[in-house]
């Protein structure tokens, strides 16, 4: 670790991964990781001069998980941020909660409900009777309230400000590798599932719901969702993100445990 005279943005350099909790953009996390870890270094390294946004560790993260979503994300540090390009393309595992019988506007929960539809016919055996049809190398429309760009403007910013699309999303090919029915769970008009899914990048979980609903002749939409996986990192390698931060003597991220990672590889 060296230090630069005036700035902290390349005092760490590597890559590791923390596990974000649901209810936080991926962005939120890692400016909770960053304040924290310049705070950590600002302090061990004895400076003196107030600290500017612009002089924190430069930092970055291999791929966006919504707020809904937990699990895996990858953080790259200082020139760890020229690695993070690899992340997006590598393999993805993911647990996928799905509630059927309703769409939204944003293919979750969070959405606003657009369409009901009949569940009476939907059951464990043709759910599974489908599945075949998701596997390999298939279509899929990313959803409005996602971060594709179109014409220099992100999707959701779209949908946010409600302005219509200049042009409709495009679809694209991704890469199914396993798509496995967990659970099935049925309470009076409620129906639910749980997939695991092994898949390659860019693919969006809350499409591949919103598909499967309507292969099954009604609605789908997702309720929760889990990265366990991204590429050879599993939850088991992640690092806790501490809301104690917020504290006088917090930290979201203890900064010797990241030493210990990038000093590894």
């Amino acid at each position: 670790m060296t230090l630069p005279a005036r700035s902290l943005r390349h005092a760490l350099n590597g890559v590791f991964s923390v596990y974000k909790p649901t209810g936080w953009t991926s962005r939120e996390a890692v400016n909770k990781v960053q304040d924290s870890l310049s705070e950590q270094l600002h302090a061990r390294l004895g400076m003196t001069k107030k600290l500017k946004q612009r002089d924190k560790i430069k930092i970055g993260h291999g791929g966006t998980l919504d707020p809904l979503a937990e699990g895996v994300l990858i953080l790259g540090v200082g020139n760890g941020c020229k690695k993070l390009h690899d992340y997006l393309h590598c393999t993805k595992e993911y647990l996928v909660l799905a509630k059927f019988g309703e769409a939204t506007d944003s293919y979750d929960s969070q959405g606003t409900i657009t369409h009901h539809g009949s569940t009476d016919h939907i059951n464990q055996q043709n759910i599974l009777s489908i599945l075949p049809q998701f596997k390999g190398e298939i279509t899929q429309v990313p959803p409005i309230y996602s971060a594709i760009s179109i014409q220099g403007k992100r999707a959701y910013d779209y949908a946010r400000q409600g302005i219509e699309l200049p042009k409709p999303i495009e679809p694209r090919q991704v890469q199914i590798l396993e798509l496995e029915l967990l659970d099935y769970q049925q309470e009076s008009q409620k129906k639910e599932a749980l997939f695991r899914v092994e898949c390659g990048g860019g693919t969006y979980m809350r499409s591949l719901v919103h598909d499967i609903g309507h292969a099954l002749g009604s609605y789908a939409h997702m309720t929760g969702l889990k990265r366990t996986r991204q590429g050879i990192t599993m939850i088991k390698d992640t690092l806790a993100i501490s809301n104690s931060h917020n504290n006088l003597n917090g930290m979201a991220v203890d900064l010797d445990k990241v030493l210990e990672i990038i000093n590894s590889k």
